[in-house]
C-alpha cells in the first residue's frame, strides 16, 4: 500500500510540473473515459494530498468551485502517477488517465486502484470521511485525541484507521509504537495526553522524513550507526530481533494485518478482553520475509547503481511505494530492454569499449551518452 509520505511526494512533484497547465486528457484503457472528458482542455488549478488520497482540481479557482471537477485518486498497493517528456511514455493496460501537453513538453500517466470524479460537494464528503493527516498544516491533533478517548479500539487499530489518522500504514504503525514504547494492544482510551502527543509527534516526524528521503526510515542516523545492520532503517518491522535489546520480535493478527512488537521494549500494561487475549496468545516469533514494500537494499555506490538496481528489481513495482518514476529511470529501463548485441552496437557508435556483461555495458553507455540521464554520484 502506498503510504502517506509517498502520496505527498507525488503532490509536491506535480505542483511543480503540472499545476496551472492545460492538458489533453484521455483514458487509454477506457476505465476513466467520462472523467477524462470532463477535464480535457481545462486548467489544473489545485492539488491536495490527504493521507493516502490525492485530489486534483480542474477549473477556474475564481468561480468559487461552481464548475470545478475534482479527481480523487487512491493508489492502492502498486499504483503510480509518472511524468516524462511529451511522447516518452507508452500506455499500458493499467493506464487509466493520460495528461498530455505538447507545448509544455510533458505527459503524465496514472494507474491506480481508485480513480473517480465529482464536484466540490463530492470532495467535501471525501474529506469529511478522512482523519487528520500529520503532514498537513491544517491537521488538528485535538480531534485525534478526542477519537482516542472515545474509542474502544487498541492503539494499534487506531493508527491504521484512516478515519482517525490519515496516512499511516502497517510499517509506520510498527515503528511508531515501538518508538513510543507502546504495545499495539494497549487500549487507545487508556493512554494519557502526554503519551498520545508523543505518538502524534513521532508519526509526524517519521512521515516528514519519508517525504524528504522517499523511504520509510525510522531509525535515527546516530542510532543506526550504533545498532548496525540490519537495523539501520527500521527497528522491528520485518526483523526477527529487536534492534535495541535483542528480544525476539513477536507478530500476530490484528484486523487482518500483521502487527509487530518487542514485548520487552513495549510491555503490555493493560488487561485485554477475551477475544484480544486469545489473539495475542497466538503471537509467534517473526520470521523475516523478502519485502517488496520496504526492501533492505545494499548500499549503492552511486545514483546510477541505485537506478540499475530498481530497474532490475522492477521499477514499476514502486520501490518503497514512492509512486513516482523519474524520467531518467524510465530511459534507463528502455535501454535495459536492449539485447547485449544492440548495446554493443550503440557503444561502438560512440567509440567506446564493447567488452563486459550487460550491466557493465549499460553503465558505460549511460555515463557517456551526451545530455542523457543526468545521474549524479551520491555524497
Amino acid at each position: 500500500m502506498v503510504e502517506g509520505h509517498g502520496v505527498h511526494r507525488v503532490a509536491q512533484r506535480h505542483r511543480r510540473l503540472l499545476l496551472g497547465k492545460v492538458f489533453k486528457a484521455t483514458s487509454p484503457n477506457g476505465r476513466f473515459a467520462q472523467g477524462a472528458k470532463l477535464i480535457d482542455d481545462r486548467t489544473l488549478s489545485r492539488i491536495e494530498a490527504i493521507g493516502k488520497n490525492l485530489f486534483y482540481f480542474w477549473g477556474d479557482r475564481g468561480d468559487g468551485g461552481k464548475n470545478t471537477t475534482v479527481v480523487h485518486i487512491h493508489f492502492g498497493m502498486s499504483g503510480q502517477f509518472k511524468t516524462a517528456g511529451f511522447g516518452k511514455l507508452e500506455a499500458t493496460k493499467n493506464t487509466r488517465l493520460e495528461l498530455a501537453s505538447e507545448s509544455d513538453d510533458i505527459v503524465a500517466h496514472l494507474s491506480a486502484m481508485t480513480v473517480n470524479h465529482g464536484d466540490m460537494e463530492f470532495y467535501d464528503k471525501k474529506v469529511k470521511a478522512l482523519g487528520q493527516d500529520p503532514l498537513r498544516e491544517d491537521a488538528d491533533a485535538d480531534l485525534v485525541w478526542e477519537a482516542f478517548k472515545k474509542s474502544r479500539k487498541s492503539v494499534g487499530a487506531l493508527l491504521m484507521d484512516q478515519s482517525v489518522i490519515a496516512g499511516l500504514g502497517n510499517i509506520y504503525r510498527a515503528e511508531v509504537l515501538f518508538k513510543a514504547g507502546l504495545h499495539p494492544e494497549t487500549p487507545g482510551a487508556s493512554i494519557d495526553h502526554e503519551t498520545f502527543t508523543n505518538v502524534w509527534q513521532i508519526s509526524k516526524d517519521f512521515l516528514r522524513r519519508g517525504v524528504e528521503t522517499g523511504s520509510i526510515l525510522t531509525v535515527e542516523p546516530q542510532e543506526a550507526k550504533v545498532l548496525g545492520p540490519p537495523w539501520t532503517r527500521r527497528y522491528i518491522y520485518n526483523h526477527s530481533q529487536c534492534g535495541r535489546c535483542g528480544t525476539r520480535v513477536k507478530t500476530w493478527d490484528m484486523a487482518g494485518r500483521t502487527v509487530y512488537a518487542c514485548v520487552k521494549c513495549q510491555p503490555l500494561e493493560s488487561t485485554l478482553d477475551p477475544p484480544r487475549k486469545k489473539q495475542l496468545a497466538k503471537a509467534k516469533g517473526h520470521v523475516p520475509f523478502v519485502s517488496h514494500c520496504a526492501p533492505e537494499p545494499r548500499q549503492a555506490a552511486s545514483a546510477l547503481d541505485a537506478a540499475l538496481e530498481k530497474v532490475s528489481a522492477g521499477e514499476k513495482r514502486n520501490v518503497e511505494h514512492v509512486a513516482l518514476v523519474e524520467e531518467s529511470t524510465l530511459e534507463l529501463a528502455e535501454l535495459s530492454r536492449l539485447k547485449v548485441k544492440e548495446l554493443k552496437t550503440k557503444l561502438s557508435d560512440l567509440d567506446l569499449p564493447t567488452s563486459g556483461k550487460k550491466e557493465e555495458l549499460l553503465k558505460r553507455l549511460v555515463k557517456h551518452r551526451p545530455g542523457k540521464i543526468p545521474f549524479k554520484r551520491r555524497r
